[in-house]
């Protein structure tokens, strides 16, 4: 018998170490004039592996570049010690924090100066707990509001102003008096951080750009050299969505295809002003293989906050980015077994990129905008969690490359066949008699070709392919080998039907 001991087992993966080949390989583009400290006009996109490489690039959460909104509190009678005041701010989320609940003393009544000042000093004794702050001068207390609330106090009356019954004292409340402005730090931050909380062993190449525009996407391809697989949009929170954005996007996607640098774009519109689901456009006779619509986002925790202070879409752009990182280049992202998008707290509350909650949508409209092409999360009965809708692409359902995972698939598949093929670019073909090729130099490139395919097969992104070169053709005369291939895919079960009922015997 062994003699009692303490045992340390080694774990792995901690490190979020990136995993080995390229599909996960992605890149995320954000518009934003005002850059990260680790980036400038002259380093506009870096490689980062970790949450943690974002924060030390200036990426972060910490509101740096918000303007807090402010509201003044103008006293017009200094009141009398007794007087209870008491502010109050109901939150975007509907919380409702108590500023103070002051009673005045003597000393306080000099003047409606020293009124201001002591609820002044009532409100800053307690910002360690409420976030907000307060100065005075002469007879006004101005509030600043509490990080991360954005654009929120702009609009209604989200200060409220009440006194004791009897009370002399009075004030004038003014609410939204310097307009605040959200924070786009916080969003990008939350896009890159949900991409690794689905994918911690991802690549992500962040780029930034003073002014959005489609084409900048082909800069972060060649800085990546062309191993991006799969690239996320982000809206540029200004300009609403229309359709020619994708039609751009796919212009981007098919011309890298060209340079054999091809990758799957997911895009993040700006539909906040959108109340109607169903009065989107239909995606599916743009012809953008390679464009997705993302227009789900989260309805109760992080996502949600960043939507009703920002006051635009904020998608789950990172979290679907993460998943089709995640995702084998066969594999739909809609796989339930495979990929819950909650973590019980952050996409747990679905919501679309308007604000509408799921679990409020009418089935009708969600078959509406599943056939218009659109990328969304959704609620399952009998399972815990959130799930994608397939990842379809801008395409007509009847086309091959409807899915992402068409489109990722074949694109690895030529990217593979490409590298193993290079060798033999301007090799001597040998030839027979009769000017064929021979059947040694035929089965030789054919072993080539699918050299990576069956490698491709034993990984489970293929069932099947067959490489075939026809011995005839004339490479004499037009100095061009022509290869076919032929793959078959791996199905996705995206319905099952189940034929069930009763019956007098088994």
């Amino acid at each position: 018998m062994s003699l009692p001991n303490i045992l340390f087992v080694y774990g792995q993966g901690g490190l979020g170490r990136a995993l080995p080949g390229q599909d996960h390989v992605s890149g995320i583009m954000f518009t934003n004039s005002s850059l990260p400290s680790g980036f400038s006009s002259s380093n506009r996109i870096n490689k980062i592996f970790s949450v943690q490489d974002a924060v030390a690039l200036g990426i972060d959460n910490l509101y740096s570049d918000e303007t807090k909104s402010t509201a003044t509190v103008t006293v017009t009678n200094k009141g009398v010690a007794g007087d209870v005041v008491t502010l109050k701010y109901t939150d975007y989320a509907g919380v409702v924090v108590t500023l103070c609940s002051y009673t005045l003393v003597t000393a306080d009544i000099t003047s409606t100066t020293t009124s201001a000042t002591a609820i002044k000093n009532a409100i800053n004794l307690n910002t360690n707990v409420h976030g907000f702050t307060a100065n005075s001068s002469s007879a006004v207390v101005t509030i600043t509001c509490k990080v991360g609330e954005g654009i929120y106090p702009n609009s209604g009356t989200p200060y409220a102003l009440t006194l004791s019954s009897g009370a002399t004292f009075a004030a004038t409340l003014v609410q939204n008096v310097v307009a605040g402005v959200a924070s786009k730090r916080a969003v990008e931050s939350y896009h890159v951080s949900e991409f690794f909380r689905i994918q911690p062993k991802g690549v992500l190449y962040v780029a930034y750009y003073d002014t959005y525009s489609a084409s900048n996407l082909e800069l972060i391809r060649d800085y990546a050299d062309g191993k991006i697989g799969q690239m996320g949009v982000m809206n540029d929170l200004s300009t609403s969505f229309a359709t020619s954005q994708v039609t751009a996007l796919q212009t981007v996607a098919t011309s890298s295809q060209a340079l054999y640098k091809p990758f799957s774009i997911l895009y993040a519109p700006e539909i906040s002003g959108t109340s109607t689901l169903t009065s989107l456009s239909d995606l599916t006779g743009l012809a953008s293989k390679n464009v997705s619509v993302v227009i789900s986002q989260d309805g109760n925790a992080k996502g949600y906050k960043l939507y009703k202070t920002v006051g635009k879409s904020i998608s789950d752009l990172g979290a679907k980015l993460g998943a089709v990182a995640y995702s084998k280049v066969n594999e739909s992202i809609a796989w339930v077994g495979n990929l819950n998008m909650s973590d019980t707290t952050e996409l747990d509350v679905v919501a679309f990129s308007n604000g509408v909650i799921y679990n409020s949508t009418t089935q009708s409209t969600l078959d509406v905008i599943s056939g218009y092409g659109y990328v969304f999360l959704r609620k399952l009965v009998g399972i815990a969690g959130s799930y994608n809708t397939p990842a379809y692409t801008c395409t007509l359902p009847s086309s091959d490359y409807h899915f992402v995972q068409n489109n990722r698939t074949i694109d690895k598949a030529t990217r593979v066949v490409r590298t193993s093929l290079l060798p033999e670019l301007s090799s001597p073909i040998a030839l027979n008699s009769d000017g064929t090729m021979k059947d040694t130099t035929v089965a030789f490139l054919e072993s080539q070709a699918g050299l990576n395919l069956a490698q491709m097969v034993r990984d489970g992104e293929l069932s099947a392919y067959e490489v075939t070169i026809n011995p005839s053709q004339n490479v004499l005369t037009s100095n061009t080998l022509v290869v076919a291939i032929q793959l078959l895919p791996i199905g996705v079960a995206d319905f099952i039907t189940v034929n069930i009922g009763f019956t007098t015997s088994l």
